[in-house]
């Protein structure tokens, strides 16, 4: 396995780019993405991931496309633990497959006929058509063809290592793909949180990298910049906080935020909204305040306030070291929320309660609509473990 940086900034954050069969770095070399670095990585010869490629970054997302799906879940345990994002666009956990692949048959003949003039049929289908191809033939991959049929026949050998886990956040299904047929990818992710996107199996990589990727540090700095005026323009927000606290207020939460031995974690306080609320429930309980913002709300002790990206910093909480975890519109801002709930429930102790909202696909589509931008939020099936 060859990687190389598209992008390196010395950003705290990395995504790694699974790219496809036949690939290298230069179909990649115009992407970007604030706060980012970017790698791509090919040749799946071997599946030899170095640790050392990703070591530094506080946080690791994954785009994996076409055969560099099965290779990135292949890599899963030398990605390591800082891995939030996963999303994957064309390709399947089963890349030879009569149904949820490519067709045993098709691949075959593609290895075995596989030459100059064969090769860029491949490359023409994979880009949609002769004037897509055209368009990509520029930044086209640069490798000889012994080595791609010596890539395809090692991926062929292993395509039935189909490892279950990790689960991808998103799957972005190409609609219009003449590689892996769009049946193959909806049946293999049956159980993921399927996006139909209308691309051919070259997809638009820099419209996913704007759209599922988030820049962390821009958030920081907008919230910063907006902290004075907030809370007179955040109707929705302080709707919300009353909403979560009058559910926290008439549960058994009152007993924890009661006792003078429970541990209380609020993630992403901003200016307070959900935090006077609380605090004004009188609560004995020791209570600590994550936000990416640079400055505590002037509401809440400022000697226990942190400012962090909580979606990586949850990693770092003891197991079963808290009591109750809360959180108001803030886990949109999180690359995987998911995954950040499930380390969340790894740090309750038992009976411990995580109460967060956050907003789904039908919230804020005027916003979306007139921008031209939009968050890729989960459907609450999603969260349900059902998408």
């Amino acid at each position: 396995m060859k990687h190389a940086y598209i992008q390196h900034c010395g950003a705290p954050r990395l995504i790694v780019i699974f790219a496809g069969w036949g690939m290298d770095e230069r179909p990649f070399a115009h992407l970007s993405r604030p706060g980012y670095d970017i790698m791509a990585v090919w040749d799946y010869r071997t599946l030899d991931f170095d640790p050392e490629w990703t070591a530094g970054y506080a946080e690791v997302c994954v785009l994996a496309w076409s055969m560099g799906v099965h290779a990135a879940q292949m890599c899963h345990s030398a990605l390591g633990p800082r891995v939030t994002a996963r999303i994957a666009v064309g390709g399947t956990p089963h890349p030879v497959h009569d149904r949820a692949g490519i067709p045993v048959d098709i691949f075959t003949a593609t290895l075995h006929g596989l030459d100059d003039r064969s090769l860029e049929r491949f490359m023409r289908r994979m880009c949609g058509g002769a004037r897509a191809y055209a368009e990509f033939a520029p930044m086209r991959p640069q490798r000889p063809v012994d080595e791609l049929r010596d890539e395809l026949r090692a991926i062929g050998l292993r395509s039935d290592g189909s490892p279950a886990e990790p689960r991808f956040d998103h799957y972005l299904l190409t609609a219009r793909d003449a590689i892996f047929p769009p049946e193959a990818q909806r049946l293999a992710f049956r159980d993921c949180d399927i996006v139909e996107i209308d691309s051919p199996h070259l997809p638009p990589f820099q419209d996913i990298l704007d759209g599922y990727f988030i820049d962390k540090t821009l958030v920081a700095e907008r919230f910063n910049n907006a902290r004075t005026t907030y809370d007179a323009h955040a109707e929705a927000q302080a709707l919300i906080a009353d909403y979560l606290a009058n559910l926290l207020h008439d549960t058994d939460t009152r007993a924890i935020l009661a006792s003078g031995h429970a541990e209380v974690l609020e993630v992403g306080c901003g200016t307070g909204l959900l935090s006077r609320r609380i605090l004004d429930m009188k609560p004995a309980a020791r209570m600590t305040y994550w936000d990416i913002a640079s400055e505590a709300p002037e509401c809440i002790d400022a000697a226990r306030y942190t400012s962090c990206d909580a979606e990586t910093a949850i990693r770092s909480v003891p197991t079963a070291s808290l009591d109750m975890i809360v959180s108001a519109s803030t886990a949109q801002w999180f690359n995987s929320p998911e995954r950040f709930v499930a380390e969340a429930m790894r740090t309750l102790r038992p009976g411990g309660i995580l109460a967060m909202s956050t907003f789904g696909p039908a919230n804020m589509q005027e916003t979306a609509e007139a921008s031209g931008h939009r968050l890729h939020l989960a459907a609450s099936s999603v969260w349900r473990g059902k998408p």
